[in-house]
């Protein structure tokens, strides 16, 4: 198959990043690169849907990806995983067999499966200061996005995900689940939450969003890009850090930043060679205000992983919040960081005992408990509705292909990409009636 043939076939399938971002994959794949590399790390503390999709559609993960680096003309292709997960290893092994792909085993540090730091360990290259992977001739998809592209091959759409349902449950799980399926439903089916006014981490522990307000809670749903739900009682640490208002946040910057550098040179993107050094940044807060110093602008350069403030600063400040929101008003009034872009080869050199190992930083989430949490994997959740969301993807919004009072089929198209605009196509999950079209697609379930 063609890089065209599989750009279209993606595109039809709906398919876009499942590791968080969710940009389309159709337009993600149109490119030419050295090397693809299949991101199967799942940094993020608690999560375990990728290390369960490797296990039990491994010879599908590799179909994805021979296709995916056939289209794109790349010398290699990488599945890069923790050298903990022995299992996994064992089990790739046997699918890659004769496959010519390789097999890259990281250790278990945060945040290994970052598209840059991936990079960094499967090829020793640096992808620029906000440039892209093509740049230093790299692909990367998340497994769980290969899978779908094998399973596109054969026609079928996205219409479920694996989620992860851990923490303050009763019974820890990773469901199959239907997109648009209710977060309630989710947490049912594992048997409740086992506090009382649960607070909901949607995603990972450390970029997660989390959510405190339980009628947000009960209106979420499950997307092409959410692969875990994460329940903690309310006041935990994750969510006191959480729900400061930027103003607190500013605030303490500015009187409190002892200016340790921790947070630079414990940043993953620094340890790359970026010249980011986010304590610059809380200088300028403290030296008058964002637009006092020059320095403010390193903010541009944050990937939000959350380490600085979640592991490194001593005075639980909180960099990456307002780097997120200096990032923000930066881009409205059109500001861009300044030339050159270099890469600093020299600042990787204590890189090696940098890396924060996830045991150590789970107990400074105060999340040590539930890491000896194993969730299994129950099989197919059946809900008896779903609002499928037009917007699960970086770009526009779907258009509506349907209206209440249509019936659809499982697979069936309800949301097509705008034309002339960056987007996804959305499918029906399941058989039934469309009840409701207005951001999202209701649809009731047919009775089984």
């Amino acid at each position: 198959m063609d890089k065209s043939q599989l750009v279209e076939c993606v595109r039809a399938a709906g398919i876009v990043g499942q590791g968080g971002a969710g940009f389309p994959a159709h337009v993600k794949y149109d490119t030419d690169v050295e090397t693809v590399i299949a991101n199967g790390c799942e940094c993020e503390p608690l999560l375990h849907s990728d290390k369960h999709l490797m296990e039990a559609r491994a010879e599908d993960l590799v179909r994805g990806l021979r296709a995916l680096r056939t289209a794109v003309g790349a010398r290699r292709g990488v599945i890069a995983v923790k050298r903990k997960y022995e299992r996994v290893a064992d089990r790739l092994r046997k699918a890659m067999a004769g496959a010519d792909l390789e097999l890259a085993l990281l250790d278990d540090f945060y945040p290994a499966g970052d598209e840059q730091v991936l990079i960094y360990e499967a090829t020793g290259r640096s992808v620029p200061p906000l440039g892209l992977p093509k740049d230093v001739g790299a692909l990367v998809a998340n497994v769980g996005t290969l899978v779908s592209v094998g399973d596109a091959l054969d026609g079928k759409p996205v219409t479920h995900r694996l989620v992860t349902v851990t923490g303050d449950v009763a019974r820890p799980a990773i469901w199959n689940v239907p997109l648009g399926t209710p977060l309630s439903d989710l947490v049912e089916a594992c048997g409740g939450a086992t506090v009382e006014d649960p607070v909901h981490i949607l995603g990972g522990p450390m970029m997660g969003r989390v959510v405190d307000d339980p009628k947000q809670a009960a209106s979420a749903v499950v997307t092409k890009t959410l692969g875990g739900v994460i329940l903690v009682p309310r006041g935990h640490y994750l969510h006191q850090r959480a729900t400061l208002s930027l103003d607190v946040m500013a605030r303490r910057a500015a009187t409190a930043c002892i200016q340790c550098r921790y947070c630079t040179d414990l940043c993953p993107r620094f340890l790359i060679g970026h010249d980011f050094q986010t304590h610059k940044v809380m200088r300028a807060l403290g030296g008058g205000g964002p637009e006092a110093a020059p320095g403010s602008l390193q903010a541009l350069l944050c990937s939000e992983c959350g380490l600085c403030e979640l592991f490194s600063c001593p005075m639980h400040l909180s960099p990456r919040r307002l780097n997120a929101a200096l990032k923000v008003r930066f881009r409205e009034q059109k500001v861009d960081f300044p030339e050159p872009r270099r890469v600093k080869p020299s600042q990787a050199a204590l890189r090696s005992y940098r890396k924060i190992p996830v045991s150590r930083l789970a107990i400074k989430l105060d999340i040590a408990r539930y890491m000896g949490l194993h969730p299994e994997f129950l099989g197919d959740l059946k809900p008896a509705r779903v609002r499928v969301p037009l917007r699960q993807h970086i770009g526009a919004p779907s258009v509506p292909l349907v209206k209440p009072g249509d019936r659809v089929s499982a697979g069936q198209p309800v949301g097509a990409i705008p034309s002339g605009a960056l987007g996804a196509f959305v499918h029906a999950p399941l058989s039934g009636v469309v009840t409701a079209v207005d951001d999202a697609v209701t649809i009731t379930g047919e009775p089984s």
